[in-house]
């Protein structure tokens, strides 16, 4: 009998236990599987803000590279505005060198569409089946004829190289001069180019270039 009230009093303690331990242990639980829940969110965040960190890092490191390329067109391209800095410029190089300006000349300029694609500036107009980009194409045509020995007319053609301008040469003739010096005297076409954004028109301007004198058509 003492065997039995034994046996149902330590089944008895262990079912309080087993309740005590439930009750207790279950918010335990819940909390261990919520700061593991959050403890994977946090995780996931922290790669987002590395992801976020890294594309700044990337994009700041591309709008210098814009900026750098951007400055660098902009000294490489000759517009009207800068065609008297051209010649400011060449003449500084020529007198740098020793040599002589015998004349400078800097046409007026043709501009036209530049293409958004495979155009080229040497052309006359853009390719036919591409579309126009938002910038137009200008080509100034110099003419310069200078004279100094072979040392000085090199060093003023490198010198005009430095530049960097956007510059094709369309001819170059170099010849002796009359007399006993060694003087050569050069003759040369240059082309530069330049890119400039496209004028926004008027709206009012384009539809009076439309419908001139006033009148207007309705549709």
């Amino acid at each position: 009998m003492n065997n039995l009230n034994s046996r149902a009093t330590r089944a008895i303690v262990a079912s309080v236990s087993l309740l005590a331990i439930i009750a207790i242990g279950i918010p335990w639980v819940d909390e261990y599987f919520r700061l593991r829940s959050e403890a994977r969110e946090l995780r996931a965040m922290d790669g987002q803000f590395r992801l976020v960190q890294n594309n700044q890092q990337r994009l700041r490191e591309l709008e210098h590279r814009i900026s750098t390329d951007l400055v660098s067109h902009l000294n490489r391209s000759i517009d009207p505005e800068k065609s008297q800095e051209v010649r400011s410029t060449l003449i500084a190089i020529i007198r740098d060198a020793g040599g002589r300006l015998r004349s400078l000349e800097i046409s007026k300029g043709r501009v036209r569409p530049w293409a958004i694609e495979n155009d080229d500036p040497r052309e006359e107009s853009p390719p036919q089946y591409s579309d126009e980009s938002d910038y137009i194409l200008h080509t100034h045509e110099i003419e310069l004829r200078i004279d100094g020995s072979l040392e000085k007319v090199t060093q003023i053609l490198q010198g005009i190289a430095k530049q960097g301008w956007y510059m094709t040469t369309n001819s170059m003739v170099m010849m002796p001069t009359e007399g006993d010096l060694p003087v050569v005297a050069s003759e040369m076409r240059l082309i530069v180019f330049g890119l400039s954004p496209k004028p926004i028109e008027d709206e009012d301007e384009d539809e009076f270039a439309r419908h001139p004198r006033g009148i207007r058509h309705f549709y």
